[in-house]
């Protein structure tokens, strides 16, 4: 069963360029490496550019693992972790609906 789950937060308007580094690094990785992310989007909000949302969906358990022990993953919690103003906020979803083939 897919794990569809979302992460929120926001960082220091002086760290915006080098979280949005860390992003792409990261989703680069998830592209070339990970094959059972079936999807991985980050966004920056337009009224708010120092809040970002990820939505991701991982085949299973054993993708989130490999994803969340990643080198990539590693370096992202390294530089975005420490820039950001509360703590990360990750949610999981049950799938209502989707035209997104799983």
């Amino acid at each position: 069963m897919p794990i569809l789950m979302t992460a929120r937060y926001q960082v220091r308007p002086h760290a915006v360029d080098r979280c949005k580094k860390a992003i792409q690094l990261l989703v680069d990785h998830v592209k070339e490496n990970e094959k059972e992310t079936l999807f991985y989007m980050a966004q920056q909000e337009i009224l708010n550019p120092y809040a970002f949302l990820h939505i991701m969906v991982f085949k299973g358990d054993v993708a989130l693992t490999l994803h969340r022990s990643s080198k990539a993953a590693e370096h992202f919690v390294n530089v975005v972790y420490p820039e950001t103003i509360d703590p990360l906020e990750f949610k999981e979803y049950i799938l209502t609906a989707t035209n997104f083939q799983i």
